[in-house]
Parts: C-alpha cells; structure tokens; sequence
C-alpha cells in the first residue's frame, strides 16, 4: 500500500510540473532583398553607406541579433536589438550575407531565420561581384549513399547581378583545411564525382565572372557510404 502511495505522489509530481519552455521561433527576413542590389542604402561618403535591415516578429522571442557577414573578407557584425529593425554603416561595392538569430532570456535555444545576400551598391562603373555559390546537394553534415559507379552529385546555385558568370571552381577534400581543386572552368551547376565510400568530404564553390571577380561559398561537408 505504501509503494502504491510512492508511486501515485509521483506519478501527481510529474503531471503537475512545470510546461516546457518552448524554443523561440526563426523571423521571417524582409530587406534587403535576396540576391539582389540594396537601392535603398544612404550614402554616407564615396565609400560608405547607411543599410537598414527589417524582420519581422517571432514567436517566443525578445530579442534579436543581426548577423551580417563581409562574403569577401568573411568579417561579421553582430548587432542586438528588441526591435524588428536596426541600421548599420557598410562598405559599398561589397556583396553581404545576413541572417538574425531570435533569441529569448527564459532558454538559451536560438531560433536562426535564412540566410540572404544582397550587393551593396558603389561605383556604378564598376562590375559587381558574383554572390557566393548556394550548396544546394549534398546538404552540410549529412550522410550520403554512392551510387552503383560510386559517385555522387554535388549541386550548387550562382548568382550575379551582372548576370556574367562564366565559371565555377569546385574544391574538394578529406580535411577543411586543405582543399584541393578537384575540378575548374566548370559552366554548369553540378558535378558528378567518383568518390571512396565512409569517408568524410568537404567541398566548396568559388564563382568568376567575365570581369575576372570571384566570390566563395562557405564550406560544406557530407559522408558517403556503400
């Protein structure tokens, strides 16, 4: 009779506890637009402008924090803001990726939107630089079978707003740190590899357009099995 008491104390404990906290939400970006020129900066000097970003409101969420990522030299700025917009002074003439990550002070659970890209505009005589490559197949840290002659396929997207793309790099190895060229001057967006199965691969994308400018995709990395 005790042991059922125990058991039925418990049983109301653990029924009466606390809900979860539930985990924030990712925003939904609105501006600058993706994978296009950002017309609606301010100019501050021959080198500079004013960008605004917005987002819209997410669930569970108090705070945010912008993230926007120089895709040529990969320097972050990491802004936090409870409102659904905040502005920030850029070099012009660079392609940016931005994201914004909702945050919330009852979890440390982060909720992270998409990632876009835009151009911000500079000199107007100057080509633009191509967006870097979206990997598209294999997705990052996942496992992938060969196929019956032992390949895979590797998909990636490019971009630019001069729309002059005339190749594309793919770069490939057993280690982030030391890729090599496994194949140039491609003019397509997929690439069909022999590879060794069990083992783990990281591949990345660099774009160049008729003007000799070039942008590269983050790194991404896959397992292959039988």
């Amino acid at each position: 009779m005790k042991k059922q008491f125990l058991l039925f104390v418990l049983i109301l404990i653990w029924g009466c506890g606390p809900d979860p906290i539930p985990s924030p939400e990712p925003t939904t970006l609105i501006s600058p637009e993706n994978l296009n020129s950002c017309t609606t900066a301010t100019p501050i000097n021959d080198f500079e402008s004013q960008v605004r970003f917005q987002w819209t409101a997410a669930l569970n969420s108090e705070t945010y924090e912008l993230v926007i990522q120089n895709t040529l030299s990969n320097n972050q700025i990491k802004r936090s803001s409870s409102l659904l917009t905040e502005s920030v002074a850029l070099p012009s003439g660079v392609p940016y990726s931005w994201y914004v990550n909702s945050k919330s002070i009852l979890t440390s659970d982060i909720g992270k939107s998409e990632v876009w890209y835009f151009y911000l505009e500079g000199d107007q005589q100057k080509s633009t630089i191509p967006f870097p490559a979206v990997l598209m197949q294999p997705e990052n840290n996942t496992t992938v079978s060969l196929d019956s002659n032992g390949s895979v396929t590797l998909r990636w997207e490019g971009n630019d707003l001069d729309q002059d793309i005339i190749g594309y790099d793919l770069y490939l190895g057993s280690n982030i740190g030391s890729l090599v060229l496994e194949q140039d001057g491609l003019s397509v967006n997929q690439a069909l590899l022999n590879l060794d199965s069990n083992t783990k691969y990281f591949w990345q994308i660099v774009t160049y357009d008729s003007e000799n400018n070039s942008s590269s995709s983050l790194v991404f990395n896959f397992q292959t099995t039988d």
